[in-house]
């Protein structure tokens, strides 16, 4: 089992200067311990995610202090952005980072988020297919055509050129099986998270994502899950939970405002039942879906999602408690691989 870092904390605005500093320093730490990867979102016009605007902007920050991790975008939302634009911002972190990109993407669920492009809301599926393999396609050094200024179609190649000759690909799946044998059909890996899904629906799931890859060609072995799971460990469990109880409960509550501006259901409940299902949910998080408490409870987790299939846990870690206190407990987590 790989295990690597995921960021998504919720905008801070009593951080002042320090708004990066755990993402920084926690980036450094993963690298000198060997974790596989930094994942870093895209955000949402919202609080929640707000330090995470563009992944490739901080990726490119972390490129310069890092050596061996890999830097991951978790997720690009590809409907957002022209190919060629992607290709040439992600080439250059591959060389500012001597060839540690792979790259996430998704077709994007907020309605608010394509302000960018509101035309490609209705068609973003289709047109985040399509605009993958543009992108793959250009990280090879080959072209594809636009429409210049006078309409008339052109080559464009993207520059510079990467340093890897192909680009690794994940495709985030929130929880539908379809995307899983999306995934699987076009030969990308997965990204994915527990959200709204049990590890028992996610493991029938990969079953799929994996005979989806033999039909289409591909070895069903090879596509790697990786799955993202808040985590916070500590060398005793009811201090874990102690320690992350407030912050990960206003962290749940800040999403599901975020959640709300698509299901208005939140919003019509009383501020006891939004409690009462902050409880529920700290509660599923931390006995069904997160890495919670101590090493040797979370390697039983780790066991069993090994077991189901995944390859990679993803660990969201800044969800809320005080960056030094996460920053300490990270070696907690170097002890599950």
């Amino acid at each position: 089992m790989e295990i690597s870092l995921f960021f998504f904390s919720s905008e801070d605005d009593t951080a002042g200067s320090s708004k990066y500093h755990l993402y920084t320093n926690a980036a450094m730490i993963a690298d000198q311990l060997g974790f596989k990867a930094i994942w870093t979102p895209e955000r949402h016009f919202h609080a929640f995610g707000g330090l995470y605007p563009n992944p490739v902007v901080l990726s490119s920050a972390l490129a310069m202090v890092t050596k061996r991790v890999r830097l991951r975008a978790g997720s690009v939302v590809l409907p957002l952005h022209h190919p060629v634009r992607v290709a040439e911002e992600w080439s250059v972190v591959d060389n500012l980072s001597a060839g540690r990109v792979d790259l996430a993407f998704t077709v994007g669920w907020s309605k608010n988020d394509f302000v960018f492009a509101p035309e490609k809301y209705a068609s973003r599926e289709t047109v985040t297919f399509e605009a993958i393999e543009q992108v793959r396609s250009l990280w090879r050094g080959e072209s594809i055509q636009c429409s210049n200024g006078e309409g008339e179609d052109t080559a464009v190649t993207s520059f510079p050129r990467p340093i890897q000759k192909e680009l690794n690909v994940w495709l985030t799946c929130s929880g539908g099986e379809q995307r899983f044998i999306d995934a699987g059909k076009h030969g990308y890996n997965v990204l994915t998270a527990l959200l709204f899904q049990t590890a028992e629906q996610l493991c029938d799931k990969i079953k799929q994502y994996r005979r989806a890859r033999e039909d289409s060609g591909f070895d069903p072995a090879s596509g790697k899950v990786t799955l993202m799971l808040h985590t916070f460990l500590s060398d005793d469990q009811q201090q874990a939970y102690a320690i992350i109880k407030a912050p990960f409960m206003q962290y749940l509550k800040t999403s599901a405002h975020l959640w709300s501006q698509q299901v208005k259901d939140w919003d019509t409940l009383s501020s006891k039942q939004q409690q009462k299902l902050l409880e529920y949910g700290f509660q599923r998080y931390s006995t069904q879906a997160a890495l919670f408490g101590d090493p040797s409870t979370a390697r039983q987790m780790i066991k069993t999602l090994d077991e189901a299939g995944v390859d990679e846990v993803a660990c969201l870690i800044d969800f809320g408690v005080a960056p030094s206190i996460v920053l300490e407990h990270i070696p907690y987590i170097d002890a599950l691989i």
